[in-house]
């Protein structure tokens, strides 16, 4: 591909800044089962993958009309802080009626990440589609038992999702991307209201990401966007 792809630091890399010196980041593969024609742009936060195969090559500037499918969270893990008591295990399982919020707000805010300044059109039928974007979410990282947050404790930690833009018309990722954001309201994945929360708030960032990675590729942008950071809590 003509481009080196940009890699978009988010929230989790100014946790992550203090040991950056001292670690090398290395190429690692795609999820299990991924071809081998994926080739890694990594970083400490996350990691991006392109397809360059030589039939695909200009693909990537046709696309305006996206479709976003539902978030899979048929996988999504609870990785739980460290010592969390037995009782406490299956806490910060999401229910059915939580998971449908999620789409619900993750659609609002990729299709208003996507479709600011008019770069691209969100639309409601894959068949009107020039891309698909596919996004699941792998885990969710309390870093306090759920009894701790719910009594007032510090309601801290990160989620993890990786995305992929698909070409309809024979399925093939085009782009893979992996991150993971912190937030200091993780209650707000378990604890669903239908206003304005953390939720809004990663995916709206999220949906930026995506936006302005797709907008480079196709040479929109002049230069490689600035990460997004997000100030820390007083």
């Amino acid at each position: 591909m003509r481009v080196q792809l940009l890699v978009v630091l988010s929230a989790l890399a100014l946790l992550l800044s203090a040991c950056a010196e001292q670690q090398v980041s290395k190429p690692r593969v795609p999820e299990k089962g991924d071809p081998a024609y994926f080739k890694v742009r990594d970083s400490m936060a996350d990691q991006v993958y392109v397809n360059e195969d030589p039939a695909k090559k200009g693909w990537i500037d046709t696309v305006r009309r996206i479709y976003i499918a539902p978030v899979n969270t048929s996988r999504t893990q609870i990785v739980q802080p460290h010592g969390v008591d037995k009782s406490d295990l299956d806490a910060w399982e999401m229910t059915a009626e939580e998971e449908q919020v999620i789409n619900s707000k993750f659609a609002r805010e990729m299709t208003r990440a996507l479709e600011a300044d008019q770069a691209f059109h969100v639309v409601g039928n894959p068949a009107e589609a020039q891309a698909e974007l596919h996004a699941k979410l792998i885990a969710i990282h309390p870093y306090q038992p759920r009894s701790v947050v719910e009594s007032g404790g510090k309601g801290g930690g990160a989620v993890t999702m990786s995305f992929a833009l698909v070409d309809p018309a024979d399925n093939a990722v085009m782009i893979r991307a992996l991150d993971s954001k912190s937030t200091d309201n993780i209650w707000a994945f378990h604890n669903m209201k239908t206003e304005m929360t953390a939720l809004d708030l990663i995916f709206g960032l999220w949906g930026h990401q995506v936006r302005r990675s797709i907008l480079f590729l196709q040479g929109r942008l002049d230069s490689a966007p600035p990460p997004i950071l997000l100030k820390p809590q007083q």
